[in-house]
């Protein structure tokens, strides 16, 4: 019934009863002929005026008074729906009394002496619309209606006339007699809706409800809901049920009286009782559920009701319809179900006094728990009410009611978290539901677990005693569904703190999954260890998987548990699990814990498994490389990779890829796409390089045993990489080749609509994921379709400064190592792997595709360009042998200048060979273009154009002399040498002279400033960085300032500052001295040594034990400044042993205290001036941050002497005419 909780104004306005819709105008009131429908005033006018004359027929006859009063009721209906229900019609109350009692009157005639039956047809009748003739009944009917909708006065006066007790006793005739037509008409809906509304109005009133309880009509409607269900119309059942939950949320004081006195809660629990057995459930739901809902809206108002309905045993009868719904196959919720466990929780909460335990709570317990004892929200007070929920949960096996029982035990939860403990320590209904849930339907387990899971997650409580339950349940029925579904509960509540990993191995859980575990891997290595049936349902191997990723769960973060597990020798039996796919997940996730307590043991185990596998193992291959890059993120795992020979195994693993890129593959490969093979060979390079990633100990394995170039050969064997150009091959070249940046063409490789063929996208992706190893990124990376990040040329980052921490911006802090990475240029952190990239830089050209290929070569040589910018990578990749590769394997490409690749790779090299270059591949790069030994006649014929003993003509000389006679032929004139010569030789004679000229002004760009600054004299010299964090300090030793003359040396050593002629000290021309130093902290150490900026060490001919003649240090006990030239013996750094300084010779030290002007975390410039005055004395001028501090004439020696100049951290080293001048930027930490 819709018009249960509507307002009136709404409900007049929509009930279709509230106009004659449909219905031709019966009665309609006269209006003048000829002109247009009155307005609303008019008819109230005309309405007051008839009621007026009504009146004044008073004396008359009854019957022209009744009939004069229907008259009026077309045309106060008619005024009220042009008025859309406001009625302005003064004398309302009136005529709201003669309607009111004129239905009265009708009804009652209707009813009065005829048996029921007839009394409900003839009610029927009168209240129906029957067309043209005899509508008094539904006029009355209608008017009382609208009456009833307008305010409480005139609901009043309605109520007043004895009317209520009449419609509800119409009522209970039309709820108990069904008509003997099944056929509903339309009009019967409209009048069933005008008389249902017009008593739910008489009920929103007290005067309407203390009217309603004059007789005996409400008792027979209560009774009759409850037991007449046989006999009873459908049509009115629901308007039925509809008035009588009204009446119930009325609150009365008044009907909860009148219900205990009648004894309708008694009598009808009586007749449910009777019923319940036979009615379906719904019904009689429906019916328990109308009587709690008496007993519910009076109980704050008296618990009379409540009373009554405990004592008219309402719980058995609750728990009989309840389980009356096992027996039924339903698969949605029945609504009346819902509202019966509904009314059934709010009965738990009845009772006169809160429910009083002791605490019994078993700890350990999960942090930020706390029980709370005070009542806070509404509590559970009536066991007796919960103990039918627990009993219909124990005897139903029906899904949709186990469930819901569920449910609304976890609704009390959410009520008040202390509602668990009160019924747990009482009436401990989820321990014993434990026992019983295996004989639960699989959606109820499912159920119950949650709601065990919930009082971990929710109410943060470990449950002890009902774990052990559990437990108990795992033990005694490992095979069983209920088992699978308990453990999964178990695996996500252990997930959920580490606390449990100490619960559930004490409580034996662990050693119970261990035992079972061992079990099922013996099995499964009896049946050879079979793949099971993608897509079907085993839940065998569901268990085992639960199995392993509880014990994984139990692992992580807990050495105990591990150790646990290493003593139950489980180690080989979780091996034999890796096979499996479905299992390799948790099995690999167990060892990566096991790590943790023997490193070594899981490397030989996944580096023995990725050895082992065959090809065609692609995923075992991959989830095993996933899992080494877990553990080698620790320098313990890192370690044990090397002592395991991980390396080794993993470029075995590339080894065994051999032709699986090329096209078309291998047959070892058919069934393998390249992207598969890609994605392993990405896997296996990741692990590289996390192997390589800030490990040193490492990096230098790999380089020392050659692996850099293992590793190149192996990729070159992949397949489509090309085959190495020889000597004699024809060269491709192209006049105008214009590259994409390399990061664009890597874009293009990862597209997923690549245009490159696929030999040349395999190529790319490879040189891609070479790129973001040598930058010390790719172990970052995980999937293949990921862009490439080391690829792009990086963006330079403004450094910013803090304008407030220093207001003249003199000095700033300098940032520590960490912040100081980024320098605007990538970082190559694996120098060995752009070797690599080098190594195949010839390997990219593919003959099908030549101007592809030259572009992509000229591409990857850019980009390699833009590497070596900054002087750091230059210094690394010196170190690393790059000028050895560049001339071994691009020798081609540096002879040819018309090669796309020559202007490129003579930059990369030019720029190296500034910063240091060996002195052999010196002469193979001078040698490149030579052409091969002649025969012995163009020897003889040469040998006559070469005049003995002039090295003037050779070397780089000549090659100018031969360029300057053009490429052509020889001059007119010339020496008839070179005519004898180009007739002997091939053209590469041209080709020759122009790769030597290239390769002198490549000497000459080597050996020039890199960056000339007219407006100084002084060039930025190079620098070098030390690590002072290994050893404590940092040295730089440059053997021979001076060149070394002395008597007693075996052999002249050439090199130094100076002619040859032996060197005195100070210079004549003088020294300066200066440096940028930092102090990180003040030394807490006494007695330390000192900080030594400047050490000059002469070696006198007459003895072996060189002696100091000058020195720079800084004293840590004071921050004394001290420029010294007391002579002393030398002494090692790696000694380090205390220095005993006697006191100095008078004259031979400046000593400057400076501890005010020194402040920590802050560079200082430091300046020291030595100028040579006559004899042996000379002038030591000492400035800090630009200001002189201190000046002193102090004596020095004047020996022929070899110096070898010392510094911490780093040095940059220059001569000047005049002078020499030692600067050294330096950091102490």
């Amino acid at each position: 019934m819709e018009a249960e909780d509507v307002s009136r104004a709404e409900d007049r306005a929509e009930c279709p009863g509230s106009k004659n819709e449909g219905q031709p105008d019966v009665a309609q009131p006269d209006f003048p002929h000829g002109g247009q429908s009155p307005g609303p005033t008019a008819l109230w006018e005309m309405l007051e005026r008839k009621f007026l004359e009504y009146q004044k027929l008073a004396h008359g006859s009854p019957a022209e008074h009744q009939q004069s009063l229907l008259n009026l009721l077309p045309l106060f209906l008619k005024a009220w729906e042009n008025s859309v229900g406001i009625i302005s019609f003064p004398s309302l109350q009136s005529l709201a009394e003669d309607i009111s009692n004129q239905l009265a009157q009708e009804i009652q005639k209707a009813l009065v002496g005829k048996p029921a039956e007839q009394a409900r047809e003839a009610a029927g009748q009168l209240l129906r619309w029957k067309g043209d003739v005899d509508q008094d009944g539904y006029l009355l009917l209608k008017s009382v209606y609208v009456l009833t909708g307008t305010n409480s006065e005139t609901l009043g006066t309605v109520a007043a006339s004895g009317l209520p007790p009449l419609l509800l006793k119409c009522l209970y005739l039309f709820f108990v007699f069904p008509l003997e037509k099944e056929e509903v008409l339309e009009n019967d809906v409209q009048v069933q809706r005008m008389f249902v509304q017009m008593l739910l109005n008489i009920c929103s009133e007290s005067q309407g409800l203390e009217r309603l309880l004059s007789g005996n009509e409400l008792q027979s409607l209560v009774i009759a809901t409850t037991c007449l269900w046989e006999h009873s119309c459908c049509f009115w059942k629901e308007p039925t049920f509809c008035v009588l939950r009204a009446i119930s949320k009325a609150q009365h004081l008044g009907i909860i009286e009148y219900l205990q006195a009648m004894d309708c809660i008694k009598l009808s629990l009586q007749n449910l009782s009777k019923l319940a057995d036979t009615l379906p459930a719904p019904k009689v739901s429906e019916s328990v559920s109308l009587i709690l809902g008496f007993v519910k809206d009076s109980y704050p108002v008296s618990s009379a009701l409540f009373l009554e309905f405990e004592n008219g045993e309402g719980y058995p009868l609750l728990l009989k319809v309840l389980l009356r719904y096992d027996a039924l196959a339903q698969s949605e919720v029945d609504p009346h179900l819902e509202e019966l466990l509904e009314l059934l929780v709010w009965l738990t909460t009845c009772g006169r006094s809160e429910l009083k335990v002791f605490d019994s709570i078993t700890y350990p317990q999960l942090e930020g728990f706390k029980f709370h004892h005070e009542a806070s929200g509404v509590t559970v007070k009536n066991l007796q009410a919960f103990q039918v929920l627990q009993n219909v949960f124990q005897k139903a096996s029906n899904p949709v009611l186990c469930t819901k029982v569920l449910s609304a035990i976890r609704t009390m939860w959410v009520w008040n978290a202390r509602n668990f403990f009160l019924l747990e320590w009482t009436l401990q209904p989820i321990s014993q539901f434990v026992e019983i849930v295996p004989l639960k339907p699989a959606p109820v387990q499912k159920q119950f677990f949650q709601l065990l899971e919930a009082l971990v997650f929710e109410l943060h409580y470990v449950p002890h005693e009902i774990l052990r339950k559990v437990q108990c349940l795992i033990k005694e029925s490992p095979e069983s569904p209920c088992a699978l579904v308990a453990l999964q509960s178990v695996l996500r509540i252990a997930g959920r703190d580490l606390l449990f990993t100490d619960i559930f191995r004490d409580s034996g859980l662990l050693g119970l999954l261990l035992a079972q575990l061992r079990k099922r891997a013996k099995i499964l290595r009896k049946s050879g260890n079979k793949e099971p049936t993608l897509g079907v349902q085993d839940p065998e191997r569901e268990l085992t998987c639960v199995m392993l990723r509880t014990v994984v769960t139990l692992l992580r973060g807990s050495v105990r548990n591990a150790v646990v597990l290493k003593d139950h020798g489980m180690v080989p039996f979780i091996k034999i699990f890796l096979d499996v796919e479905w299992y390799r997940e948790a099995s690999l996730s167990i060892l990566e814990q096991l790590s943790v307590i023997n490193a070594e043991e899981y490397m030989s185990i996944i580096v023995g498994a990725l050895c082992s596998s065959t090809q065609g193992e692609l995923e075992l291959k991959l989830d095993l490389l996933q899992s080494l890059l877990r553990i080698l993120d620790t320098p313990k795992g890192r370690a044990a990779f090397r002592v395991s020979s991980g390396f080794n195994g993993l470029l075995s693993l590339l080894s065994d890829l051999e032709g699986s890129l090329q096209e078309p593959p291998l047959q070892a490969w058919g069934m393998v796409s390249p992207s598969q093979t890609l994605d392993l060979v990405l896997h296996t390079l990741c692990a590289l390089s996390a192997a390589l990633h800030l490990d040193p100990v490492n990096s230098d394995f790999f380089k020392k045993n050659g692996l850099f170039e293992k590793l190149a050969e192996d990729l070159c064997l992949l397949g489509c990489f090309g085959a190495q150009e020889e000597e004699e091959a024809p060269l491709h070249s192209e006049a105008d080749t214009k590259a994409r940046p390399f990061a664009d063409l890597l874009s293009a490789a990862f597209a997923s609509a690549s245009p490159f063929p696929p030999k040349i996208q395999s190529c790319l992706q490879i040189l891609s994921f070479l790129d973001s190893m040598a930058s010390g990124t790719l172990h970052l990376r995980r999937d293949l379709k990921e862009p490439p990040r080391a690829g792009q040329d990086p963006a330079p980052h403004a450094q910013k400064e803090d304008a407030g921490s220093d207001p003249q911006g003199n000095f700033k802090l300098w940032p520590d190592l960490e912040e100081r990475m980024d320098e605007g240029d990538a970082v190559i952190i694996h120098p060995g792997v752009l070797c690599i990239m080098v190594r195949l830089l010839p390997r990219l050209y593919h003959e099908d595709h030549p101007q592809l290929s030259q572009e992509i070569q000229c591409s990857m040589a850019s980009h390699i360009q833009s590497l070596v910018k900054s002087e750091k990578n230059r210094q690394v990749m010196c170190e690393a042998g790059m000028l050895r590769t560049l001339v071994a394997s691009c020798r081609r490409a540096l002879t040819t200048s018309t090669s796309p690749l020559h202007s490129g790779l003579i930059r990369i090299f030019e720029k190296l060979a500034s910063q240091a270059i060996e002195p052999d591949v010196l002469r193979q790069f001078l040698g490149l273009g030579v052409p091969p030994p002649p025969s012995a006649a163009t020897k003889i014929l040469h040998s006559s154009c070469v005049h003995g003993g002039d090295s003037g003509g050779s070397g780089p000389q000549a090659a100018e002399a031969g360029t300057a006679e053009g490429p052509g032929g020889a001059a007119p004139g010339a020496d008839p040498c070179s005519a004898v010569t180009q007739a002997l030789r091939s053209s590469r004679t041209s080709q020759g002279s122009t790769t030597a000229l290239q390769t002198s002004l490549s000497l000459i760009s080597m050996t020039s400033p890199r960056n000339l600054q007219p407006q100084k004299a002084a060039l930025a010299p190079s620098f070098v960085e030390f690590d002072m964090s290994v050893e404590g300090y940092g040295c730089l030793f440059i053997p021979t300032v001076s060149t070394v003359m002395g008597t007693s040396t075996e052999y002249l050593v050439s090199g130094g500052i100076g002619t040859g002629a032996a060197r005195s000290f100070p210079p004549l021309g003088g020294l300066t001295f200066s440096c940028w130093f930092l102090i990180s902290r003040h030394s807490t150490v006494t007695e330390g040594h000192p900080l030594r900026f400047l050490t000059l060490v002469r070696h006198l001919a007459r003895t072996e034990q060189p002696f100091i003649c000058f020195s720079v240090s800084l004293c840590p006990d004071d921050l004394s400044l001290v420029v010294s030239t007391e002579e002393k013996e030398f002494q090692s750094l790696d000694i380090m042993e205390p220095e005993d300084d006697p006191e100095p010779s008078a004259g031979r030290q400046l000593r400057v205290r400076c501890g005010q002007l020194l402040t920590c975390g802050q560079w200082h410039h430091l300046a020291v001036v030595v100028t040579k005055e006559m004899k042996r004395n000379c002038t030591v001028s000492t400035y800090l941050d630009g200001q002189i501090v201190g000046s002193a004439k102090i004596y020095s020696k004047d020996d022929e002497e070899e110096m070898i100049p010392c510094t911490k951290k780093a040095m940059e080293c220059e001569h000047i005419a005049g002078g020499s001048i030692l600067s050294l930027p330096f950091r102490v930490t």
